[in-house]
């Protein structure tokens, strides 16, 4: 893929996180695999996809800007870019002397207390749902989700104090930004560091909070994204965003998980990918058989309904049903059982009374058989 990442989204190269999330999820709906018609759609929605991941994580932004397109390419594809300081963490030396696939990950994880890996933290996964009916789960639709979230402070752009605040080192790690702590084992003592609680790894306080978050770095601010819902979706299916979850001071966002959940139908039950539906049916028509119109989730559909029919007979409509998600052009059935109500005296008039009259002396009747019985002897 020669085309830069900030082209294949089409954003300049100034364009903030929310620019490239926004330009992301604009390109990612007309390139989803569900909903595309385009043969190589599933490999641009993985390049879009990968290049929203590198250009919204501020390190390897920075990487990429500072090496160009090609490079950076080359590099990952030899394993990707590392950070060879050691800041003083005793993590970093784990890290740096990449000793997680022998083993030593796993022993400074037992013994301090934490991932060996110097991982950013991140914001809550934040949840919520949406409700859509049975013909946008057929076509696929694209919809507005409305949720409430912490945000970054757009005043102090998520540091929590303004850009005058003095700093000094925090009275409790003494500007370590870790923390130890001794327990007893049956192996002697042991050390736990983990992250400062007061300075949240910061190393040092400062001197004033921004007014507008009282230091949190987050606001609670409402917003909506355009989701693309796929054909065929089933009901309490949960697809997860990335990035649009809660933002935290110093973190990353955390993900937001999106629950789809489909309306009953008036006249269609849903079962997987097949539609079932009750159709009415005169009982002259079961008698001598005719040919009726359908209504099917996708429009309609003309079904043959044979000579002798019965209540409870079942027909099929190959094909009617629903999209199966995530495969395109595979569609269910509609499965159609044929109901023939029995007319009630009152709706009759004096001359359909007086022609059941005679149809019920010219045939014989018998506790073990029905009218349609007799009416299939004819």
């Amino acid at each position: 893929m020669s085309e830069s990442f900030y082209d294949l989204l089409g954003v300049n190269r100034n364009a903030t996180a929310p620019e490239i999330k926004q330009a992301y999820r604009k390109k990612a709906a007309q390139h989803h695999p569900d909903v595309s018609n385009d043969p190589n759609a599933e490999e641009k929605f993985k390049n879009i996809k990968r290049a929203k991941d590198v250009l919204t994580d501020p390190s390897l932004r920075k990487t990429y800007d500072q090496v160009g397109h090609s490079q950076f390419e080359q590099a990952q594809k030899q394993g990707g870019f590392s950070n060879t300081h050691f800041s003083g963490d005793p993590s970093d030396f784990f890290t740096n002397a990449n000793f997680s696939t022998s083993g030593f990950g796993n022993l400074f994880e037992t013994f301090f207390g934490g991932s060996s890996r110097s991982t950013p933290r991140r914001g809550k996964t934040l949840a919520t749902s949406l409700e859509i009916d049975l013909e946008d789960a057929y076509s696929g639709v694209t919809k507005t989700i409305r949720f409430t979230r912490p945000e970054s402070c757009t005043k102090c752009n998520g540091t929590g104090h303004p850009s005058d605040a003095k700093t000094t080192n925090c009275s409790t790690c003494n500007g370590a930004g870790t923390v130890t702590r001794t327990s007893s084992t049956l192996f002697g003592q042991i050390q736990q560091v983990t992250t400062c609680p007061t300075c949240n790894g910061e190393r040092v306080s400062y001197s004033k909070k921004c007014n507008s978050c009282s230091g949190s770095g987050t606001s609670i601010n409402k917003t909506e994204i355009p989701f693309q819902v796929p054909p065929g979706v089933l009901d309490g299916t949960t697809f997860l965003y990335e990035g649009e979850g809660a933002a935290l001071k110093n973190g990353t966002n955390g993900d937001l998980k999106v629950t789809i959940s489909i309306k009953p139908h008036s006249e269609f039950k849903r079962e997987g990918s097949h539609i079932y539906y009750s159709c009415e049916l005169p009982f002259q028509n079961a008698v001598f058989g005719t040919k009726v119109s359908v209504p099917t989730i996708g429009g309609s559909s003309e079904l043959t309904i044979p000579p002798g029919t019965q209540s409870g007979d079942i027909f099929t409509l190959s094909g009617s049903g629903m999209p199966q998600q995530g495969r395109k052009k595979s569609f269910g059935d509609q499965i159609v059982k044929v109901q023939i109500p029995t007319p009630h005296p009152s709706s009759l008039t004096s001359e359909q009374k007086k022609v059941l009259k005679s149809f019920e002396k010219s045939t014989e009747t018998s506790a073990k058989s029905g009218i349609f019985d007799k009416l299939k002897e004819l």
